[in-house]
């Protein structure tokens, strides 16, 4: 067999313990990274409390730029979110046999990912406190929310969204749940026997599990695309130079998923770097497998990015000239900005990821998928500021924005919540699905062709 195919190497009780090895366990590492992630918390916290109590003055906002550093944080995370479920649903309908090593990553990568894009809109408010004001609820001031707004779309598209990623989630972990509770102790076991309810493993039991699975992949399908489409509506439906586009809508899908499924490759990456027993079940294969995907999305991605200037440029559109060239050529930051995007978007990813060795390699993959981070970060800048500094024409009157320590420090402590509270998930839930990792390799089959072993999978009934 391929030594790079370790699933056929490890026999179930391995997989078992490498799945709930970390749990209720606190090495150095994942300590360390606790550490780190509750002091960009502490001084999130702080800064959002100064900015509560000083005003929204905090921040960089200036007339024209009315929408800063909490907007393009908001839609860095909530493409991530929107990715992390919608990986994991399309890997399940296609019934891919190596999804079980990341389908959980990505669902958990979505459940700390969007309460920290959902709480950017609210900190953006300045009066945070009053927020329930943009609730339909009876009042004696007769105050109702304005539905046309497109943050209010956000409201209800992020709630909605929130609340099937959980379920997604906790569908496809309850058969973990019960089958570790025997072996827990203490708290843990108290825990695993309240959220398994009850579960004993018998044929009907597994029905219910695959099929509420299915259905559940299958109705995330819609709600992502309708979320991350209604996210792109907040700038495509405003006469804003960069802002109105009709390719906006699929332009943030594609891009969520590229920038989600980088996000799963700097998760695993920490992940086998926190828990190198993951390394028997998390192997090469997955990593070139899901390395195709990435390419897939970057190329996707490239054609739609392009696409949005291109027809614009061949027109000589006044406004999309007016700003293009204040992105490029402009004697501001923006320019250097500019080509690190083209770089880290589009020329490094999709050379690099074009070979086998490199899709297969850990660090390599760890250290790209940062980079593309950055470089999508970059990239709902150029959407969000470039547009408002222009967008008035009197120069006199046009300050560039930058971002101020307010607005940086809470922003890292968004990083520290996701980061932090991942690590923490992996200490008391299985972050890789045992039964799934189980399951796959039940109907795993090995044959000897010609003196090498090769490692298939018996589909069954």
């Amino acid at each position: 067999m391929n030594k790079n195919f370790r699933a056929a190497e490890v026999s179930i009780p391995e997989i078992y313990d490498a799945c709930f090895e970390p749990i209720g366990k606190s090495g150095w590492r994942s300590n360390i990274v606790i550490l780190l992630s509750l002091c960009a918390i502490g001084i999130g916290a702080a800064a959002f409390a100064g900015q509560l109590y000083y005003g929204i003055g905090q921040t960089g906002l200036h007339i024209p730029v009315y929408w800063g550093g909490y907007i393009i944080t908001f839609v860095f995370w909530i493409g991530v979110a929107h990715a992390g479920a919608l990986i994991s649903a399309l890997l399940r309908l296609t019934g891919a046999e190596w999804k079980s090593a990341v389908t959980r990553v990505a669902e958990v990568i979505t459940l700390f990912t969007l309460p920290a894009a959902g709480s950017f809109p609210l900190i953006h408010l300045g009066r945070t406190e009053i927020f329930y004001y943009m609730l339909p609820l009876p009042n004696n001031r007769l105050l109702w929310p304005n539905f046309k707004s497109m943050l209010m779309w956000d409201v209800f598209a992020v709630s909605t969204y929130l609340t099937g990623s959980v379920l997604f989630l906790y569908v496809t972990m309850v058969p973990d749940l019960g089958i570790a509770r025997p072996r827990m102790k203490g708290w843990y076991r108290t825990l695993y026997t309240l959220l398994s309810w009850g579960w004993r493993g018998t044929a009907e039991e597994w029905k219910r599990v695959m099929e509420s699975a299915a259905l559940y992949s299958v109705i995330i399908l819609p709600v992502v695309i309708s979320v991350h489409t209604i996210v792109s509506w907040d700038f495509a439906m405003q006469v804003v130079p960069g802002w109105h586009s009709e390719v906006f809508g699929p332009l943030f899908f594609v891009g969520a998923l590229y920038s989600g499924t980088a996000a799963v490759f700097t998760m695993l990456g920490l992940l086998l770097w926190t828990y190198p027993s993951f390394k028997k079940v998390i192997t090469q294969v997955h990593y070139d497998m899901l390395g195709r995907v990435w390419l897939v999305l970057g190329l996707a991605w490239a054609y739609l990015f392009f696409n949005d200037f291109v027809p614009a440029y061949y027109a000589h559109e006044p406004d999309k000239m007016d700003y293009l060239y204040y992105n490029a050529f402009s004697g501001s930051v923006y320019p250097m900005l500019c080509w690190f995007l083209v770089i880290g978007n589009f020329a490094l990813p999709l050379f690099c990821l074009a070979f086998q060795e490199f899709r297969r390699s850990i660090m390599p993959m760890f250290v790209l998928s940062i980079i593309v981070n950055i470089a999508m970060y970059i990239e709902r800048v150029f959407i969000v500021i470039p547009g408002l500094e222009i967008y008035n024409g009197l120069n006199f009157n046009t300050i560039p924005y930058t971002y101020s320590a307010t607005e940086v420090a809470i922003i890292c402590g968004t990083f520290g919540w996701v980061i932090g509270g991942l690590t923490l998930f992996c200490r008391i839930f299985p972050i890789l699905p045992y039964w799934e990792l189980a399951e796959t390799k039940a109907r795993q089959v090995e044959v000897d062709m010609a003196g090498v072993k090769v490692a298939y999978f018996h589909a069954g009934e």
